[in-house]
């Protein structure tokens, strides 16, 4: 009876009051890695709002709707709206998905008490997805090209009395795309309570932290509409160069008197429509298939 009680008191006891703690503790850092996985992965689809010139691709123009923006805030919001919710399933994507967590997405309570494990908007508020260089000689050497040209492009500038590609002859591609997240869910270990009595004193609060990292290169071009899709290819067409020219626009005007089919005369012939979504006319013989 004294082995008995002195394993039950010692024991089990114990062992029934940490299983289910240390359980939670465990699904928070499966979480937290969860966590860290969405919002790496959400940069190879989302640029920075609030980025740097180096984190966006050269021709970007928001204004014009060319790309899908979502600053870090509304990433890491979305990322514990979405993964922390106290539901049974995932929420789906909702224009409210990006706003600050609200308090019913509290997810883990202590066992024999109503306490969040941690409050809404805590994960979101203390974690962080920073972006820096993509670490390899290839975006250094890019860099590098991109300067240079850079320069030349401003001499053709003056040659075209200031129209022209501002991007001629340059790569657009992000060299500042390699994107670290660090997911940081702070847990109240006070509040929790057993037999009426505190199960942890308020020295431990706010003393646990559940971590995560994660990281991804988002090296996608990202072409998000059609005029974004052209703005990244004309780049190296030496016609848009002469087309954005106001010069050439005289000529062929004063030209074109005299000979109107030169008015329809165009160097920079670069064509990003859209294939049309509809049945084709397939030629047996030599292979070829048109569009109806």
């Amino acid at each position: 009876m004294a082995e008995f009680v002195v394993m039950t008191a010692g024991c089990l006891l114990l062992l029934f009051v940490l299983v289910p703690v240390v359980a939670k503790l465990s699904d928070m850092s499966y979480k937290a890695q969860e966590l860290a996985r969405y919002t790496a992965w959400e940069r190879t689809v989302w640029y920075n709002s609030f980025g740097s010139s180096d984190t966006l691709p050269s021709q970007i123009d928001t204004k014009d709707g060319y790309l899908a923006i979502r600053s870090d805030a509304a990433i890491l919001n979305s990322a514990e709206q979405r993964l922390l919710p106290y539901e049974a399933t995932t929420r789906r994507f909702a224009a409210t998905d990006i706003d600050q967590p609200t308090a019913s997405n509290n997810l883990w309570r202590w066992t024999h008490s109503g306490q969040a494990m941690t409050t809404a908007g805590s994960a979101a508020a203390s974690s962080g997805l920073l972006n820096s260089a993509t670490p390899s000689t290839a975006y250094s050497v890019l860099d590098t090209y991109n300067d240079v040209m850079g320069t030349v492009n401003k001499v053709l500038k003056v040659i075209s009395f200031g129209g022209g590609d501002d991007d001629f002859l340059q790569v657009a591609h992000p060299t500042q795309n390699f994107y670290k997240s660090t997911i940081d869910i702070p847990v109240p270990m006070a509040g929790g309570r057993l037999g009426g009595q505190p199960l942890l004193g308020d020295r431990f609060a706010n003393q646990l932290n559940v971590k995560a990292n994660s990281a991804v290169l988002a090296d996608g071009w990202v072409a998000q509409s059609e005029g974004h899709f052209r703005e990244k290819t004309d780049d190296f067409v030496l016609g848009t160069l002469i087309e954005d020219n106001p010069l050439w626009g005289v000529v062929r005007s004063l030209i074109g008197i005299f000979e109107p089919s030169f008015k329809d005369v165009n160097f920079a012939p670069v064509s990003t429509k859209p294939m049309p979504d509809g049945d084709v006319n397939c030629n047996t013989t030599t292979g070829f298939c048109y569009f109806k």
